[in-house]
């Protein structure tokens, strides 16, 4: 089925992002996987996405299970460095009515949405995120009285916000969500993991979701602008996946755009690869949003 362009046009959004790497000596067969390239959907479509390599190689790309655009690339020659570049424009749509969020999807009604192809790959333990019984406490705990599937969601991105310490360089990409929730400090995909894990252990669907946000503020309010980001997309039956950013209290509107989804960090990493040579390099990123 193809998808058309969006019907009301909120925003038009354009994003580069730059991943440089310099290694310390000559590397070769430098594979890498690029989960760079927008998604089209019932709330953004993408005009335009450009994705390129210096050195240039020629570069393979196919949809993974979560329908991510992939690309795909081998290096086979030596090497001392690896810029990878891409280009976007993207119309977004605002698809949350705040005089009416989505509330009436109750606890009660979650086991008619566990069989679902759509939910039951994210009610499952992944990579860095897997249930234990200290987290499904505490996730008892904050969502306290609430019947309400999103008002408990809301909850618990509440309880993240205000709780942890976002700290830059506090973590890794392989941090689990386990040792985030113990120490309460982190950056937005540890933020996210341990929403993922306090959702899913309360039976929940969630998944994680990488992408990128335009701070209309442009006051440095808003955590993690400016970068890659990553935040929450819970199901609530007929109002289906709903997006929820912990790392700034926000349900996510027009000012986001997604650039996959997936159980985990693990599923939707922008880059990833490795290669022969010795290990160490320098790695810098450089992503730009602006509202066009």
């Amino acid at each position: 089925m193809s998808i058309n362009r969006i019907a009301n046009i909120t925003m038009r959004l354009k994003i580069y992002h730059q991943t440089k790497y310099q290694y310390g000596n000559t590397v070769e067969q430098n594979e890498n996987e690029l989960r760079l390239t927008p998604k089209t959907n019932h709330q953004q479509y993408v005009e335009s996405s450009f994705v390129y390599t210096y050195p240039a190689i020629k570069i393979q790309h196919y949809d993974d299970l979560n329908f991510n655009r992939v690309h795909r690339f081998i290096i086979p020659h030596q090497h001392q460095q690896l810029t990878i570049e891409s280009r976007s424009i993207v119309q977004t749509e605002q698809t949350i009515n705040y005089e009416k969020l989505p509330y009436g999807f109750t606890h009660d009604k979650l086991k008619s949405v566990w069989g679902l192809e759509e939910t039951h790959t994210y009610l499952q333990n992944s990579t860095f995120v897997d249930e234990n019984p200290d987290i499904w406490k505490e996730a008892i705990q904050i969502k306290d009285q609430s019947n309400d599937v999103f008002q408990t969601t809301y909850n618990i991105m509440k309880f993240i916000f205000e709780n942890y310490t976002y700290t830059s360089g506090s973590t890794t990409v392989s941090t689990h969500a386990n040792e985030i929730i113990q120490k309460r400090e982190g950056v937005c995909q540890d933020f996210a993991h341990a929403m993922v894990a306090f959702c899913r252990s309360i039976k929940i669907p969630a998944r994680y979701v990488s992408g990128y946000f335009y701070d209309s503020l442009r006051n440095n309010t808003l955590r993690g602008a400016q970068a890659s980001h990553a935040w929450v997309e819970v199901f609530l039956g007929e109002f289906g996946w709903v997006g929820l950013d912990p790392t700034n209290r926000k349900v996510v509107d027009e000012t986001y755009v997604v650039l996959a989804v997936g159980r985990d960090y693990f599923d939707v990493a922008p880059v990833s690869g490795n290669y022969f040579g010795k290990a160490g390099c320098n790695l810098d990123i450089n992503v730009q949003v602006e509202a066009i």
